[in-house]
């Protein structure tokens, strides 16, 4: 990593950039990566992400630093946790107009938009980050160490999707030795609100099921968010709940975002939705993707059942032996 991070030694004014809605992952890698260049190479981070406002539990992740400050010149520019230029939303150009760009990302579906990229297929961007700290033999605090393994256990859903190594558990590991792992899981699986679990209830009685439930779309109305005063932040975990259910390969949920819908996905048993998102101006990895969409509830609801219906068909799904 040496090669390419080396190259912030002469850098002045550094903005990190994630992916529009951030989640823990985006955050945390972050919120760490800009200690790391401060702390390192003396330089001044600023961190964005395009957001309407983030949950209450991923607040201890900033612990009282800036987000998304007053925006000034940079010269240079970091995409983080981010496939694509378009999943920067509104803090796109900030990328744009840097002189110098990097991109530092564990999605499948990343386009290498930067002049310096580390893009690698691993549990999480937070995994990526430490292996970068560890090369410099960089001293991390407690807090540290709690938001890289925050990212490692939201990205994989406690570790039971996505690109998981021994590496993931090494890390994981190391950083169970410094923190309150029960506190953490606690915070971040166990915090659903009121207004989430009605919003749960909702998607599970809008589900459209086909194929014997190999395939579950589900979408919710903005008429019905705003019957139970909800925001697109609670939104959070949904998807992955209704991603336990038997049987299920192909899942979608198709959430309210401003004046578009934000289309959600999640795969089981080694199909793939990342190709969709792709296709649709998103990202993400084979087992969670996303984008978003201006078409109308019923248009999405099509294109998806489409999608999914030609993964379902294309490729048998991986059955691993239990024991």
């Amino acid at each position: 990593y040496r090669n390419i991070i080396d190259k912030f030694k002469d850098s002045k004014n550094v903005c990190l950039i994630a992916h529009l809605e951030p989640d823990t992952d985006a955050l945390s890698s972050m919120v760490v990566f800009r200690a790391f260049l401060e702390k390192t190479f003396g330089l001044k981070v600023d961190i964005f992400a395009d957001s309407e406002i983030l949950p209450a539990n991923y607040q201890p992740i900033l612990e009282g630093s800036k987000l998304n400050p007053k925006v000034k010149k940079y010269d240079t520019a970091v995409m983080m946790d981010s496939p694509n230029l378009d999943r920067l939303g509104k803090y796109k150009e900030l990328f744009e107009n840097a002189k110098k760009t990097f991109v530092i990302d564990h999605h499948s579906t990343n386009n290498y938009n930067g002049e310096y990229n580390i893009v690698e297929v691993v549990s999480s961007t937070c995994e990526i980050v430490y292996k970068i700290l560890a090369e410099y033999d960089y001293q991390m605090s407690v807090a540290e160490y709690g938001k890289i393994y925050a990212g490692l256990i939201t990205d994989t859903n406690s570790f039971s999707v996505g690109a998981i190594t021994s590496d993931t558990f090494k890390i994981a590991s190391v950083c169970s030795e410094f923190i309150d792992v029960h506190a953490i899981n606690a915070n971040f699986f166990n915090s659903n609100t009121l207004v989430n679990m009605r919003l749960f209830a909702k998607a599970i009685e809008n589900m459209k099921v086909y194929e014997d439930g190999k395939i579950i779309i589900s979408a919710v109305k903005k008429s019905e968010m705003s019957k139970i005063h909800a925001n697109f932040n609670d939104f959070t975990g949904i998807i992955n709940r209704m991603a336990t259910i038997e049987n299920s390969q192909l899942i979608c949920l198709i959430q309210p975002k401003d004046n578009d819908y934000y289309v959600s996905m999640r795969a089981n048993n080694g199909y793939d939705v990342s190709i969709i998102a792709k296709e649709n101006g998103g990202g993400g990895h084979i087992g969670a993707s996303a984008f978003i969409s201006d078409r109308k509830i019923a248009e999405i609801e099509s294109l998806i059942l489409e999608k999914f219906m030609r993964e379902l068909k294309s490729k048998k799904p991986i059955k691993s032996k239990l024991f």
